[in-house]
């Protein structure tokens, strides 16, 4: 890779871990630079309108990955439940990975950016629909019809946000494992009833 794409990369990847784990107001650009490592010019080299595009980019480049890896799942899984378990899993994984300081990695930007950046608010809007077509796909795979699989994936994007943030909380996995159970029981309900 070349060493001023390393820069980029290094500058997103800084961004994106301060702006999970601190949020956006409270990541100052000096503390962005110092964790990436990248000459200070290379900041807005790449990113001339400062900090609010670099979390655009942040928010972009964490929707594209949580979507890859969703989509990985939901090809490895047999049904919606063991994808509702292997979703659960890599959450508990990721907040045990980081002693429970990490969440979503575009929620606590979109949290307190939303109302304030068109652009930022655009991107998760874009990231969120991503994960609810992959999740949707896998319910409606499972014999849901295509309303209450969309709906049951809104539910369910919704559900593991909520059970993300009490995880982190409490610094335990419980809240993701009930969530998963009782997602599962839905469908499992939803599949016994003919849900359209």
């Amino acid at each position: 890779m070349p060493r001023a794409a390393e820069h980029k990369d290094a500058l997103i990847y800084a961004a994106a871990g301060l702006f999970r784990r601190r949020g956006y107001g409270a990541s100052g650009l000096n503390d962005i630079l110092a964790a990436s490592g990248a000459p200070k010019g290379s900041l807005y080299h790449y990113f001339p309108e400062g900090k609010e595009q670099l979390a655009e980019t942040t928010v972009k480049a964490g929707g594209i990955t949580v979507a890859r890896t969703l989509e990985e799942l939901a090809a490895s899984t047999k049904d919606s439940a063991a994808y509702l378990r292997g979703f659960a899993k890599l959450l508990i994984g990721w907040l045990e990975a980081s002693d429970y300081e990490d969440g979503c990695p575009i929620s606590t930007v979109l949290l307190e950016m939303a109302g304030e950046s068109e652009k930022i608010r655009a991107q998760g809007h874009t990231a969120y629909d991503k994960w609810r077509q992959v999740t949707g796909d896998k319910f409606l795979a499972d014999g849901l019809s295509r309303k209450a699989a969309n709906a049951l994936a809104t539910h369910t994007l919704a559900a593991f946000e909520g059970a993300m943030m009490i995880a982190r909380v409490e610094k335990k996995e419980t809240a993701i494992k009930t969530t998963a159970s009782l997602l599962s029981a839905q469908v499992k309900a939803m599949q016994q009833t003919g849900s359209r």
